[in-house]
This record gives structure tokens, C-alpha cells and sequence, in this order.
């Protein structure tokens, strides 16, 4: 059943999220879904710092030397048989790619799958718009899904409270789709009752918060469905890399550098946090999610994952993802409000 909500609860809005939407339909189209597709402007998280051996690939088969399911690193050398190619998962592009023989660095991006402009020397208002209310705004700002692009037809949204509200009112409208629904809490299970989304539409997501001495506060957000080509060449990418046996961790590794290649911010998160709700100890694990949260604008998420990540990596003596998480703390910390 449809809500009717007074077309003025929404009209200081309106405009803003029509030129928003404009854009991102231009970014869709034109660049492939691009890290441009991003809620805010680049900065660097951990996953960019330069380390000394840093796993940029998987080997999946044909190298000579190489175990098939290895970890290799961007001046670790392929060497193919009999003048063939080497097959890898490359991280960067997250895409299984054929390379010839030589250093893996010079024909698999060393760039991790990260934004790359450094956010140190700037303030953090240059940096990104964090996600959430902050004292300037009291309007609901969804969390979930993490990202715009997304894979699955039917997510579980949830946004940030806000203060005084009697309640909320969830409108999406898009092609083929348009209701609204009540609701007391602060999350909504997408109905069953409802059409699910269709892939490559955009849909206007509406979280309207019912007030006393106001009718409502409103603020818009985008979804969109992956176009269904794009997400068939990542489940046939992941069911390759299933192929290789890899424990729970190393899978979720490979998944979380798939997904971040491809945009889908929400499914890179949700595939750590399972790892993480498993009692995992991996490093790896915490600081990869930190830097996911940074990605979506959620530092006040990340900080706790890489303080954890900090304390398995010195348990564990590792250097490398004591660097990385001790960076992405600190940048946390300054983009926090």
C-alpha cells in the first residue's frame, strides 16, 4: 500500500538529488562503473601503501615453479611453460588475466584496488563526506546497503536514527518499482510483497523521518542493480577461484579485491564481516574491512577494525599488516567528526 507523503516534505531535497542523479547516470554509462562511481573523492586507504613484498596476484595455473593457489608478489617472476601463459587472479583489476613470463609486476597493476590521492597533508573536510548525521544535519542517511551499486534485487536498508523521530517512511521508486512503507526502527527488509529491483536501473531511495514539529525530514539516496553481464563475469571469476580450494580466509581475501575492483563496496564488507562473526584471527581480515568502511565513508567503523588488526598482527609478527593497519587508524581517526 502506498504512502502518500505531501510532495513539499521533500522539495529542499528534489533538486539536489536530480543533479546527483545525473551525474551518476553519466558515470554509469560512460565509465564502466570506474572508482569515479565512489560516495566521495579519492584518499587513500592502507591497502595502498607500498610495502616490501605485498601480494598483488593468485596464481590459479601454469607456472612452472609456482604452487597453483599461491600468493604472488609484484617482484616475484612468472615463468610459463614452454613459451605459454601464466594464469592469475590479478588483485588491482580483479579480473583472472594471461601473463607471460617475467616480473608480475610489470603485467599485473601494483596499485591495489584502492583510491590513490593521499588525504595526510589535507583537512579532513577535503577529503570525503564521512556518512551519517553530524551537527549540522539531523536527517536519516542510509548505512545499508554500503554502496550504490549493488548485486543483490531485494537488501536489507538501514539508516542512521535521527533525533526526536516518531518514526520513518521508506520510499523507492524506479522503473518497475515504486512503494512505500512504515516503519518504527531503523531498518527494512526489502518485501516480499514488492518487485524486486531490475540490474543496470537506478532507483531513488527516500528515508523520510516523522516529526513532531515538522511533518518530515527527508533525505534521497541511489541504488542500482549490477548490469547482469558485468555480474556474470564476477560469479564466473569467483566460482575459478573457488576451484582452488583456499581456506575461508584466503577466499575472502580474494572476494573482498574482487568485489572492491568492481564497486560492490556492500558485498566486499558483508564477505569480511562473515569471516570476522567466524572468530577469525587473520590481521588480513580486520584491516581489509577498515579500509572498506573507509571507502563508504564509515570511519567511525573502521577504527575499531584496525585497532583489532593491530593486535593480531603483532601477536602474529607481521610487519606488513601492522603497517597498513596502523595507516589506515590514523586516517580513521582524522576523518572521524
Amino acid at each position: 500500500m502506498m504512502l502518500i507523503v505531501p510532495k513539499s516534505t521533500v522539495q529542499g531535497e528534489r533538486k539536489v538529488f536530480q543533479a546527483q542523479i545525473a551525474a551518476i547516470a553519466s558515470i554509469l554509462i560512460f565509465s564502466n562503473f570506474s572508482s569515479a562511481w565512489g560516495q566521495r573523492p579519492s584518499v587513500a586507504t592502507s591497502d595502498s601503501i607500498e610495502q616490501e613484498c605485498a601480494p598483488v596476484a593468485r596464481i590459479i595455473n601454469g607456472d612452472l615453479h609456482k604452487v597453483v593457489g599461491s600468493q604472488v608478489c609484484k617482484q616475484d617472476k612468472l615463468q610459463s611453460a614452454n613459451g605459454a601463459t601464466v594464469e592469475v587472479f590479478c588483485y588491482a583489476d580483479g579480473n583472472i588475466l594471461q601473463l607471460y613470463s617475467g616480473i608480475i609486476g610489470e603485467q599485473c597493476s601494483t596499485l591495489l584496488n584502492s583510491p590513490s590521492q593521499d588525504c595526510v597533508s589535507r583537512s579532513r573536510g577535503a577529503c570525503l563526506k564521512v556518512k551519517g548525521p553530524n551537527e549540522h544535519e539531523n536527517r536519516p542517511t542510509l548505512i545499508t546497503p554500503y554502496s550504490p551499486l549493488i548485486l543483490n534485487t531485494r537488501p536489507t536498508l538501514s539508516w542512521t536514527p535521527v533525533r526526536n523521530a516518531s518514526g520513518y517512511i521508506v520510499q523507492i521508486k524506479g522503473t518497475g518499482v515504486e512503494w512505500s512503507k512504515e516503519v518504527n526502527s531503523t531498518s527494512l527488509l526489502y518485501p516480499k510483497d514488492e518487485p524486486a529491483m531490475r540490474s543496470g536501473i537506478i532507483y531513488e531511495v527516500n528515508v523520510l523521518a516523522k516529526m513532531a514539529e515538522q511533518d518530515f525530514i527527508g533525505k534521497s539516496s541511489i541504488l542500482m542493480i549490477m548490469h547482469a553481464d558485468k555480474a556474470q563475469q564476477a560469479k564466473a571469476i569467483i566460482e575459478r577461484i573457488q576451484t582452488l580450494n583456499l581456506s575461508p580466509d584466503e577466499l575472502a581475501v580474494d572476494l573482498n579485491h574482487l568485489y572492491k575492483a568492481n564497486d560492490l563496496l556492500t558485498e566486499a564488507i558483508e564477505v569480511l564481516k562473515e569471516r570476522i562473526q567466524a572468530r577469525t584471527q587473520n590481521p588480513t581480515i580486520y584491516r581489509a574491512l577498515g579500509d572498506r568502511y573507509l571507502d563508504v565513508g564509515l570511519p567511525q567503523l573502521a577504527s575499531p577494525k584496525y585497532r583489532i588488526a593491530m593486535q593480531y598482527a603483532k601477536l602474529g609478527g607481521d610487519l606488513n599488516e601492522l603497517a597498513k593497519a596502523q595507516a589506515g587508524l590514523e586516517l580513521s581517526l582524522r576523518q572521524q567528526p
